[in-house]
């Protein structure tokens, strides 16, 4: 009898202690995103897309798409409804080669795209027409070869290109005159191994995805050093080395990181502090294949380009 009790005493506690380990690893503040829908598909035909790489969403609900695999820019509603596409192949103004990058200027008015292979930034108006372009050789800093691989444009209108190779952030104005560069390569404060995503906040702070040092790196808008957080691994708030893309929704004051390595997206204040994570690898519903880049739209909607899979996938969180 007495046996039995101390048999029943300790699947008694063994129970209570497998229920505490799990409630101390589930974390009771991760959020939840549903799928909503999905747009694109792999074609070049029009409102299609094949390899879309990175996504932005204007103040007015308008969404770009890079459609990298076909070289033009796809612009979207909010329903996934197309709305026209311009560019082809080429070098010559509005064409791209290797069209990697594509943001808004906060008026809404410009939209800003990068291309890898002819190296140039062009500037367009909101409905394809081509207004200037520049390139960024030689422009300060170590004199590399400068490969960006992203673009961002803060509240006063100037352009921001994170340069992969040299390992730093250039700037320039809205005519293409350059301004400064900042950042070395290393793993200190300030320094980078291949910067990747860069997003500004309404005072003009810029997140940056320090894709090797898998880490984001927070800076004002006079290039000071505010804060860092991550480290490599995929637990919650570390990242693969790379995690390429970065969105803000400033209404909750929401950082959100893509990691293309590991196939989901994370959630954090802007203090660091981690929130949620969600995503898998596959080609269902929901999975990710390679996603690049995130958007966020008015609502909080997330907007995830799917790369491998070519579309645009779309969740809301449910509390």
């Amino acid at each position: 009898m007495s046996y039995n009790l101390v048999l029943y005493g300790i699947l008694v506690l063994t129970f209570s202690m497998l229920m505490s380990s799990e409630n101390v690893h589930s974390e009771s503040n991760v959020t939840e995103y549903k799928f909503l829908f999905k747009f694109g598909g792999n074609d070049s035909g029009k409102g299609q897309l094949s390899s879309p790489h990175s996504i932005y969403i204007d103040k007015s609900g308008n969404v770009y798409v890079t459609d990298t695999g076909n070289d033009q820019i796809k612009k979207y509603d909010l329903d996934g409804k197309f709305i026209l596409g311009w560019g082809k192949e080429g070098n010559n103004s509005g064409d791209f080669d290797k069209l990697h990058d594509v943001a808004v200027d906060p008026s809404g008015k410009y939209v800003y795209t990068l291309e890898l292979k002819n190296h140039r930034v062009q500037k367009f108006d909101d409905k394809g027409n081509f207004i200037l372009k520049w390139g960024f050789e030689n422009t300060g800093g170590k004199g590399a070869e400068r490969t960006p691989h992203q673009l961002a444009v803060d509240y006063n209108g100037s352009v921001y290109l994170t340069d992969k190779n040299s390992h730093q952030i250039l700037k320039f104005d809205d005519k293409g005159n350059f301004i400064k560069s900042f950042g070395s390569e290393g793993t200190g404060k300030g320094q980078f191994n291949e910067p990747h995503g860069i997003v500004f906040d309404t005072n003009n702070t810029m997140f940056i995805t320090d894709m090797k040092n898998s880490r984001i790196q927070v800076f004002d808008k006079n290039f000071t050093f505010l804060k860092q957080w991550g480290s490599f691994g995929n637990e919650s708030g570390q990242f693969s080395a790379t995690a390429p893309g970065i969105a803000l929704y400033e209404k909750d004051g929401l950082v959100f990181v893509m990691d293309k390595t590991y196939t989901n997206f994370q959630v954090f204040d802007k203090d660091g502090k981690f929130i949620s994570k969600f995503g898998a690898k596959g080609k269902k519903d929901g999975n990710f294949n390679r996603p690049e880049d995130i958007a966020i739209d008015p609502s909080g909607r997330v907007f995830v380009s799917d790369t491998g899979n070519s579309r645009i996938q779309v969740f809301e969180h449910v509390k």
